[in-house]
């Protein structure tokens, strides 16, 4: 898709000073000597990786981290210079080409050890071992710690360059499994020390841990959704400068009786005599249709209902009372005036987190920098 709206009145506008300020702010709670891993990962949470990738300066951002091969390749072949690390698991046949480009690997498990040691006989691999504190998803148990020692001894041009781990419920700041997790990352990596290795890196804090300071000296964070102005708690107070607007336009005005059905179901009938202002936007555009009767939008600095049913490509909304005009513009997520539809409000009102409300939005949504 274009990166301009050439064709539509609907596309998300990312503040690229927003976010470079947000890396400041990030990497001003760092002790020293931290640095920072920013994650990019689903296409930096829908906000755009090449363009944000190219905001990171090597004096602030030590790496940048993806989930997947062919997000870090994306930023290599767009001039990406900075260091790399794919954080999700990757198939034998891709590591030399991860290698050629140089992108590290985060190693998830033994088996995935094995295949990465039978190319680093041949030539140098560069990795991160993923050690699972108490996550339960992906990365090494303790259990597999003294089979995996040995498998780096026989591959001699494997270069392990950090250990790391991942925390289940850092969002919650009364929650002590945290602590334990912190506790058994440190016993898996006094193994491996005793074991030889014990490569100079270590990552663990996450965008919650991060905001509450939980990092000690030297080590790495990586920091996704707090980069782009998101709440990463689960009771507020660390959000830093939002960087996505998305705003479309009013397409369709009307006056409907009382009683008038509206959308699909007619799950809307006007209470009174009622102004329906029509937007194209829907949920091809990952605007969740679970929003039907069910959401809020601005329109001239003011609330209006989102009313009737989530249609893919289109949202009726009320304007009763608002001094609307076929053309104003609209906003579903984001600043107009002196209020603002959040990230949070609208995960809230479907269920979910800020992190899916990014995602969602498509690639039918072009995205323009400001």
């Amino acid at each position: 898709m274009s990166t301009a709206p050439d064709f539509r009145p609907t596309w998300a506008e990312i503040d690229r000073a927003a976010f470079r300020r947000n890396v400041d702010a990030i990497v001003r709670r760092l002790p020293e000597p931290s640095r920072l891993i920013a994650v990019l990962k689903a296409d930096a949470y829908g906000h755009g990786a090449v363009a944000l990738a190219r905001e990171c300066s090597p004096e602030r951002v030590a790496m940048i981290a993806t989930a997947l091969l062919e997000e870090s390749l994306e930023l290599r072949r767009s001039g990406i210079t900075l260091p790399l690390l794919v954080l999700g698991p990757v198939a034998e046949r891709h590591v030399v080409l991860a290698a050629e480009q140089g992108v590290a690997l985060g190693i998830t498990g033994p088996e995935e050890l094995d295949e990465v040691c039978r190319v680093a006989r041949e030539r140098e691999v560069h990795v991160h071992l993923n050690l699972d504190s108490g996550m339960g998803r992906m990365g090494l148990l303790p259990a597999d710690l003294s089979q995996i020692a040995e498998m780096i001894r026989a591959a001699p041009r494997l270069r392990i360059d950090a250990l790391y781990s991942h925390y289940a419920n850092a969002s919650d700041v009364d929650d002590s499994w945290t602590a334990e997790q912190t506790a058994r990352f440190d016993r898996m990596c006094e193994e491996l020390r005793g074991a030889g290795i014990d490569p100079p890196g270590r990552h663990m804090a996450n965008s919650a841990a991060t905001v509450r300071h939980l990092v000690r000296p030297g080590d790495q964070v990586r920091v996704g959704v707090a980069l782009f102005g998101a709440e990463s708690l689960d009771r507020g107070g660390s959000r830093l400068e939002p960087l996505l607007r998305w705003r479309t336009e009013i397409a369709r005005l009307k006056e409907v009786p009382p009683g008038a059905p509206i959308g699909y179901g007619r799950t809307f009938r006007a209470p009174r005599p009622s102004r329906i202002a029509t937007l194209p936007v829907g949920y091809a555009d990952g605007y969740s249709r679970l929003h039907s009767n069910n959401a809020e939008v601005l329109v001239r600095g003011r609330r209006a209902p989102v009313v009737g049913r989530i249609s893919m490509d289109l949202v009726t909304i009320d304007v009763t009372g608002i001094e609307a005009a076929f053309g104003d513009e609209v906003v579903i997520l984001g600043k107009q005036g002196a209020d603002e539809i959040s990230a949070e409000e609208l995960a809230e009102r479907t269920g979910t987190i800020s992190y899916e409300v990014f995602c969602r939005i498509g690639k039918r949504v072009p995205r323009v920098y400001r």
